[in-house]
């Protein structure tokens, strides 16, 4: 009876080792590399109420911006969801030569059919958040 328990013992640790072995194998996330979610079938919760990612541009409220380029053409609206311009805040489209197109006319702007070197211009807003 002693060789069977000793025969026991040996495979029980042997069957130890191979599943230590085998645990030690097995990938690990590291906290440097980022970790992605392959499967498309499931959802992921936010628990603040930050805006999901839509890839559209935000443009700072007080800035000068080469429509095309650093203003990417599409319409903008300022954020905050106010119903007109507020008080304070300007803005202008203003093309080479200096000359103004379009200056305050509302809490939206379209940057759309604009020739290049035409600039946009926004003082003391909110900022500008791509919409279209």
């Amino acid at each position: 009876m002693t060789a069977l328990t000793t025969r026991s013992a040996v495979t029980a640790s042997t069957v130890v080792l191979l599943f230590a072995a085998l645990v030690g194998c097995a990938p690990v996330a590291s906290s440097d590399a980022p970790v992605t979610d392959t499967d498309e079938s499931t959802t992921e919760e936010t628990t603040d109420d930050a805006p999901a990612d839509t890839g559209m541009v935000v443009l700072p409220g007080s800035g000068s911006y080469a429509i095309g380029t650093e203003a990417p053409y599409g319409g903008y609206e300022l954020s905050g969801g106010v119903l007109e311009q507020p008080a304070g805040c300007t803005w202008s489209i203003v093309d080479e030569d200096g000359a103004v197109t379009f200056a305050d006319q509302g809490q939206i702007v379209f940057l759309t059919d604009i020739p290049e070197g035409v600039t946009f211009i926004t003082n003391g807003c909110p900022d500008w958040q791509q919409f279209e």
